[in-house]
């Protein structure tokens, strides 16, 4: 691999960037939980899901591509303090891809699972940081690194406090590299969740050397 380079995301790329966290995400211990039996079938719907998300981020706040030459092979998203949950058009437009997808029985896990995360959601100002994802096949070798750094400057940059939420016990690894710090586990739908803050003007510890831009 050449040096990964992560700039701000052209809107031209927000359907293969969905589609990259779709493919990258669709087993997630949650996916796996709330869709279970049907995680095969799930990639189309979350590509669907992923570029609304995406199209909104783009808008409100900070959407980054990490790039291997010219191609695509890591996205990384956060907004801005306000803008971390849904409004009722966006709920019912993920209504509408469940229906049309047939998942509709599914709603009910889905509900529960964004309440519980809603609940732990700080009070505070706060830039929120997800969906990210590297591409499955290039998974651990320095790519999501590269993307933190970027998020995490960024975070600097604004003097601002960054929070996320993560059902994957690796990336609890990666984000506390970036100074993020478990605030709070939590069970979800029976699944583990870390929920993460990272405080203003904490130093990022690079491990991996890496060209970002922003």
């Amino acid at each position: 691999m050449q040096p990964i380079v992560v700039r701000s995301l052209a809107p031209a790329l927000i359907e293969p960037a969905a589609r990259l966290l779709a493919g990258s995400m669709r087993d997630n211990p949650l996916h796996q939980r709330v869709f279970s039996g049907h995680v095969a079938h799930i990639e189309p719907l979350l590509a669907v899901a992923f570029t609304r998300l995406l199209q909104r981020q783009m808008r409100t706040g900070l959407v980054l591509g990490a790039f291997d030459e010219d191609a695509l092979v890591g996205v990384a998203a956060m907004v801005p303090p306000g803008q971390c949950q849904p409004t009722l058009r966006e709920k019912l437009a993920m209504l509408a891809i469940l229906v049309r997808g047939g998942m509709l029985r599914h709603l009910p896990g889905i509900q529960r699972w964004l309440w519980l995360w809603a609940r732990e959601d700080p009070d505070l100002d706060h830039w929120h940081l997800g969906p990210a994802a590297v591409e499955r096949r290039l998974q651990g070798q320095g790519i999501g690194t590269a993307l933190m750094a970027v998020m995490c400057d960024a975070l600097d940059q604004r003097q601002a406090i960054g929070y996320l939420e993560t059902d994957k016990d690796a990336n609890v690894r990666l984000y506390r590299r970036g100074g993020f710090e478990v605030i709070a586990e939590r069970q979800v739908l029976g699944v583990p969740n870390w929920f993460m803050l990272r405080p203003r003007n904490t130093a990022y510890k690079r491990q991996e050397p890496a060209q970002c831009t922003n």
